[in-house]
């Protein structure tokens, strides 16, 4: 059965500079892997953000795969707004992708 790729960012510094630890990204790795069985990490890259308060919030951001089934979506959105409270974070950027993932096991070859 596929299963739907989903791209999130997540904040690799707190608003006020201070670096996230990593033993809290190891367990919102945990959390994912839980949820998808896996998880995917794309590489680090800058993003902005408009703060309620009109501010521009320019952050390092590490983005994760994951790909989850249709009926696993909303506890994967639940997961992101409790990262987004754990990093302190207005909001966490969550992508649906339009990407369906397979995962294919080995051929059985006839020797």
């Amino acid at each position: 059965m596929s299963k739907i790729k989903h791209v999130l960012l997540l904040p690799l510094n707190y608003n006020d500079g201070s670096t996230v630890p990593s033993d809290v990204l190891d367990q919102i790795f945990t959390e994912l892997f839980v949820l998808a069985g896996g998880y995917y990490v794309a590489g680090e890259g800058d993003g902005a953000y408009l703060m309620k308060d009109g501010t521009k919030q320019v952050d390092r951001l590490l983005a994760v795969w994951v790909a989850v089934d249709e009926n696993d979506i909303p506890e994967l959105k639940r997961l992101a707004g409790k990262f987004a409270t754990k990093l302190d974070q207005e909001t966490i950027y969550l992508e649906r992708s339009g990407s369906t993932v397979d995962f294919i096991p080995p051929l059985i070859l006839k020797g």
